[in-house]
């Protein structure tokens, strides 16, 4: 199984010569950018990959800071502005690929093992001739290439991609369980628990809005800017590592004891529209690829159902679907046919869990693309 290893590296008094060569890989990309956008507009055309990668080594011959870079990592630059390039005109990107600030994050690639040595915990680049050390949290296996990274904290990070041995957990129940998402609650689970977020960047708003206050006052390119955005980057940092932590953490606590799980397939985009902040704090796209990839070392198996499923209108017990129930102020309701009372979520989190093991009564609309429950278990190879 090929996976990614993350290592922060130590700092040293080398670390400015590794962080050059991150900001001369930035230099690089504007560069192949500022020519694939000048080709265009003269030919309508982008230009070839093998031409652009052979431009930019002559040009690496006559510039010392982008020859120590060395020939792979300079190919590899060229490649990603190429794909990027592709995927943008094929709409699959994220859009036209633009300038980067050569001051804030980037990183740049060594292929197999051309241009370093990696020996245990010490990480050699040959073209400066340093050696940076790093904690060995992980054992890594048989070594594809490695990234260099700078994050806008300013650390630096090495990470692995390597081939291993897939590691496996031991389940300790095999009970079934259906998650509703909510606004109110980040889950709400079939068997009536409540689990809520910690809302971290809610938490840390007043924090941040002084230190944006601080920041516009601040004159550009001065010392003191720096400053506060260095703080607002570890602010930053600090609200995303505390989100993943919670979330690595449930999503272990949920495969654990858990052999089926049910979830719905939300539609983030039109979320995020509507309640903006709010959704982005919750980070459910995160969690449920957290869940995936933690539900295959527990052999747990995860079915999303489809997102127009009436998880919430319809009652668990009889199937009667309650239209009434649209409104999201009515958290409780009581069904007309059989008399059932509800809670809105925890009727919601059986209903995906009937759904997900194909025991309930579907309602999706006819025009919807996933219409029948779709397992989603990858496969460890």
């Amino acid at each position: 199984m090929i996976l990614n290893y993350k290592y922060r590296l130590y700092v040293n008094k080398h670390s400015n010569e590794l962080s050059q060569l991150v900001t001369s890989s930035i230099f690089v990309w504007n560069h192949v950018v500022a020519l694939y956008r000048r080709h265009y507009k003269l030919y309508k055309k982008n230009p070839s990959c093998n031409a652009m990668q052979k431009h930019i080594a002559k040009l690496a011959k006559k510039n010392s800071y982008w020859n120590k870079l060395g020939s792979q990592s300079l190919q590899e630059i060229c490649q990603r502005v190429d794909m990027s390039y592709r995927e943008f005109f094929k709409k699959k990107g994220r859009g036209r690929p633009n300038f980067h600030n050569p001051h804030k994050s980037g990183s740049f690639m060594f292929k197999g093992k051309v241009g370093y040595s990696l020996n245990g915990n010490e990480l050699t680049i040959n073209k400066i001739g340093r050696t940076y050390r790093f904690k060995m949290t992980r054992e890594y296996g048989i070594i594809k290439n490695i990234h260099i990274k700078r994050d806008n904290q300013g650390y630096l990070w090495l990470v692995v991609t390597t081939e291993v041995e897939p590691k496996r957990y031991e389940r300790l129940g095999n009970a079934s369980i259906g998650l509703d998402f909510g606004l109110k609650h980040f889950l709400t689970t079939s068997d009536g628990e409540i689990i809520d977020s910690p809302e971290t960047y809610r938490k840390s708003l007043n924090i941040l809005r002084k230190l944006n206050r601080n920041l516009s006052r601040k004159k550009k390119g001065s010392s003191s800017r720096k400053k506060v955005l260095r703080q607002l980057s570890r602010l930053h940092g600090r609200i995303s590592n505390q989100r993943s932590d919670f979330q690595w953490k449930l999503a272990h606590e949920l495969c654990r004891y858990n052999a089926h799980i049910g979830i719905e397939d939300l539609n983030l985009k039109g979320m995020q529209k509507m309640w903006g902040r709010k959704v982005s704090d919750l980070s459910y796209g995160e969690f449920v690829n957290k869940l995936m990839y933690v539900a295959q070392k527990y052999g747990t198996s995860v079915v999303k159902i489809g997102r127009f499923e009436s998880s919430s209108q319809t009652c668990s017990v009889c199937g009667y679907r309650n239209r009434s129930t649209k409104q999201l102020g009515l958290r409780a309701w009581t069904c007309p046919e059989c008399g059932a009372e509800h809670d809105r979520d925890v009727n919601a989190a059986v209903n995906i869990l009937n759904i997900s093991c194909g025991k309930g009564i579907s309602h999706d609309r006819s025009d919807s693309k996933t219409t029948e429950p779709c397992m989603v278990q990858l496969q460890l190879c």
